[in-house]
């Protein structure tokens, strides 16, 4: 290729990507600008070759032990799998190895994610995916996919969809499994990602085997725009879109999810005497610190002559694990330290800070977990530290420090839960909790 061939590639590049990154800023969903599924070109490898000399530096740098689940062998080699398959590479393949080269860690803070990069700009399908415990189904669609809300998957690219989600698992960095349930959803749902696993031939659409009432039928989608950015500490996979209809549409909106974007709050459940407090994120509102919002729930909650405090930490993903003194010397300071009357729900997105508050509360507190278990353990690797590549911009993670929060001859993979309430498909469209109503249970 020559120069003035180069430089013309290399501006309609960097236009586009310019143009998709102006449409994430502003919200917007147009398909702009699909990915190529040219190989890299020469610059393009050379850029790519820079990053990568980068991240063989860097990573190790920052990384409190890079190399605690593999070895420096292990990393050296992958880096330059990657290096020698460049010239045969589109550039959504080369972020996708990426992830499969931030998740070799072995921790959960150490990730690549398309999900929170706008130097990423992957697409999005037109379904939303949740793993169920009866399954991976369509919890919500675009208008247009109407059709195939509450399908179940049963297949994708045209594999089981089994086969689907043990391509993806490589591409998720996590301390526990329960981390892949959280996301592998999530990338399946990202057609980049399918193409660069083998499970679409184009970059731009997926194929899901849906089955419903036990009759099976192959749909063909197409992006309808960039992946929505799911940045912060607190899970909003679950907010309405506009423009799309959800499974649970029909039903009244459960107590769990109807405040999302409120770091925290709380309500009296008179039927069972309950003070519920919902907390989503481990971080302070300005105008009211968690101190005082504490004091006041645990006011409530004995002015109303509660019988047990729930709290509820299920789409909570972190945030300053320093806040978590004052809540739990509140909790231990509170009538409900003890049996039967603290109960913590949690779920797989419980994780970084908030994994850090249900381990402090394993170890000092009388408390009853309910629902399924957190996402990470009593040990664990945190603090991300971001490492912008110079060229791509693109961001890789690598966790700073070692925490060491339970006994160090604790190897369990997560808090374990005393009671087991997951969701099911069917809660999920009758607007159910399962896990809010065992938490109200406990105790009688």
């Amino acid at each position: 290729m020559g120069r003035r061939e180069a430089a013309r590639r290399a501006g309609r590049n960097a236009l586009a990507a310019t143009l998709l990154l102006l449409s994430v800023a502003s919200g917007q969903s147009a398909v702009a600008a699909a990915p190529s599924l040219a190989p890299l070109d020469s610059t393009e490898v050379r850029r790519w070759r820079e990053d990568l000399a980068y991240l063989r530096v860097e990573m190790p740098a920052r990384h409190a032990n890079l190399f605690h689940a593999m070895t420096r062998a292990q990393f050296d080699s992958s880096i330059q799998a990657i290096d020698c398959a460049l010239p045969r590479l589109a550039r959504h393949q080369v972020i996708v190895e990426l992830e499969r080269l931030d998740a070799l860690v072995g921790d959960g803070h150490s990730n690549v994610s398309p999900w929170r990069d706008t130097s990423a700009v992957f697409h999005q399908l037109p379904v939303a995916l949740y793993w169920f415990e009866d399954g991976i189904y369509v919890r919500a669609a675009a208008k247009a996919q109407a059709a195939l809300l509450g399908a179940r998957v049963v297949g994708i690219g045209g594999v089981p969809v089994e086969q689907a989600l043990a391509r993806v698992r490589p591409l998720i960095g996590r301390d526990n499994e329960m981390g892949v349930r959280a996301w592998a959803p999530v990338l399946l749902t990202m057609p980049e990602v399918l193409h660069a696993s083998g499970l679409s031939g184009d970059p731009m659409h997926g194929t899901f085997r849906i089955e419903r009432s036990g009759n099976r039928r192959d749909f063909s989608l197409s992006a309808s725009g960039l992946f929505p950015m799911l940045t912060g500490e607190t899970d909003l996979t679950w907010a309405r879109r506009e423009g799309w209809v959800d499974a649970r549409d029909g039903a009244a909106e459960p107590l769990w999810l109807s405040a999302p974007q409120n770091k925290y709050w709380y309500q009296f459940l008179p039927e069972t005497r309950s003070l519920y407090c919902q907390l989503n994120a481990i971080q302070q509102k300005p105008e009211d610190s968690l101190r005082v919002f504490l004091a006041r729930a645990f006011a409530a909650a004995d002015s109303a002559g509660a019988q047990r405090f729930i709290l509820d930490l299920r789409l909570n993903g972190g945030g300053d694990g320093s806040w978590n003194r004052d809540i739990v010397r509140g909790l231990l300071k509170s009538r409900y330290d003890a049996p039967g009357r603290l109960v913590v729900i949690t779920g797989r997105r419980t994780w970084s800070a908030a994994q850090m508050l249900i381990n402090h509360l394993e170890n000092d507190a009388d408390v009853v977990f309910v629902g399924e278990p957190s996402a990470s353990r009593g040990n664990m690797y945190g603090d991300s530290k971001k490492i912008v590549l110079p060229n791509s911009r693109m961001t890789v993670r690598v966790s700073s420090l070692y925490w060491q929060q339970s006994d160090p001859r604790d190897t369990r993979e997560f808090i374990p839960v005393s009671v087991s309430a997951p969701l099911t498909f069917a809660d999920y469209v009758a607007g159910r909790d399962p896990a809010l109503e065992a938490a109200q249970r406990v105790g009688k």
